[in-house]
């Protein structure tokens, strides 16, 4: 039988990867695991063609800092949940850092939200979540969350 230590549970901050982080929570409850939240800030991010290279530098230090921030809060929110929570900002393609991620740190599992694109949207926009079940090591609960 499977056993679910520890959890990874990548967050883009949008309501879709927050539920399914409140689901996680849950599961680690019942399974006596901990749980760390991954943010990827992705490398397109940080490139324009209209900045200059110290405005660059500068709004990289800003935005890493801030997300870092709502990364500490968010941990900080469930902290009284019970379950072992910490929060890690990472940078480049968020599927590779998820995988690499999870795979170097001997994830059991990965928590992750799909937006529930189809069609053309799926296409045109990709899908991180597809890219992390193919990719991944180990298993990938992916939890479709409905867009109220």
């Amino acid at each position: 039988m499977l056993e679910f230590k520890k959890i990874l549970v990548p967050v883009d901050m949008s309501d879709f990867s927050l539920k399914a982080l409140e689901e996680a929570i849950s599961l680690a409850k019942k399974c006596d695991a901990s749980i760390t939240i991954l943010n990827v800030l992705g490398d397109s991010f940080y490139t324009s063609n209209y900045i200059r290279i110290l405005e660059l530098e500068d709004i990289t230090a800003s935005v890493t800092r801030q997300m870092d921030e709502q990364l500490q809060q968010l941990a900080q929110k469930y902290a009284s949940s019970g379950v072992a929570i910490d929060a890690v900002l990472k940078q480049g393609n968020a599927s590779q850092v998820i995988c690499d991620f999870a795979r170097d740190g001997n994830y059991d599992l990965i928590v992750i939200a799909t937006h529930g694109y189809s069609g053309l949207n799926s296409i045109l926009i990709g899908s991180v979540t597809e890219k992390v079940v193919r990719m991944a090591t180990c298993p990938v609960l992916t939890l479709r969350i409905e867009n109220n």
